[in-house]
């Protein structure tokens, strides 16, 4: 497992005994392991520093596995997410298929499950595509979640909007035409005083230097690298 080796895992559990069998196991099968005993102060370390993996029970006060899993996804899709618990409920069963879970482990945890289930991570990770698209250090875009970030705050995009920066994405490292935003923006023929108002708008959101203009063609993209 190459890239689990290499990676860095959190673990939540908020049963004292589990806690410390586990996460013996996990200190050996990684290079950094951080760890936690209810889901608010795994959601802290997440955000503090954003492992790979993440291994967390369902059931723990302050905050359940589950909600803290849909705090985590909005702020990244990518992040590998295995789910333990005691429970089987067609509820959690459903919830853990839509936060695109790796593995959900039923209790009590052998060692051959968590193995696959971090095999399964690293296939994962082994092609794992970036999907946020950064403007700068604190906004960025998600392709995978149609999302606009800002401090992770979710910016709101007119459809229109929306439409336009996923094409200049699209397009992305070459210059959008005037042309090619009219007939993928609008339903009708628009005025390049349109297009520029709505590039304005746009701007406000995810910086006036992402939006470059090219002379004579239409515009292009500024990424942070």
């Amino acid at each position: 497992m190459k890239k689990v080796n290499n990676s860095t895992i959190l673990y939540i559990e908020d049963d004292d005994i589990t806690r410390e069998n586990i996460s013996s196991y996990l200190k050996r099968q990684c290079k950094q392991l951080y760890i936690a005993s209810n889901g608010e102060e795994g959601l802290e370390l997440f955000k503090t520093h954003s492992p790979q993996i993440i291994i967390t029970d369902i059931e723990m006060p302050k905050l359940n596995g589950l909600d803290m899993a849909k705090k985590i996804r909005k702020i990244s899709p990518s992040t590998q997410i295995v789910i333990t618990t005691a429970y089987t409920s067609n509820e959690y069963l459903l919830q853990a298929v839509n936060l695109h879970l790796v593995q959900y482990i039923v209790k009590p945890i052998s060692l051959p499950k968590l193995t696959n289930a971090l095999k399964d991570c690293d296939d994962f990770l082994e092609e794992e595509i970036e999907t946020k698209k950064h403007f700068n250090t604190t906004i960025f875009y998600d392709i995978y979640t149609k999302e606009l970030i800002n401090n992770e705050e979710i910016i709101s995009l007119s459809k229109n909007e929306r439409t336009l920066l996923e094409l200049l994405l699209k397009n992305y490292p070459a210059p959008t035409s005037y042309e090619s935003i009219e007939s993928h923006v609008y339903d009708f023929a628009s005025s390049k005083n349109a297009i520029k108002l709505l590039v304005k708008s746009l701007r406000t959101k995810i910086t006036k230097e992402a939006i470059t203009n090219v002379s004579g063609l239409g515009y292009n993209l500024d990424l942070q690298k």
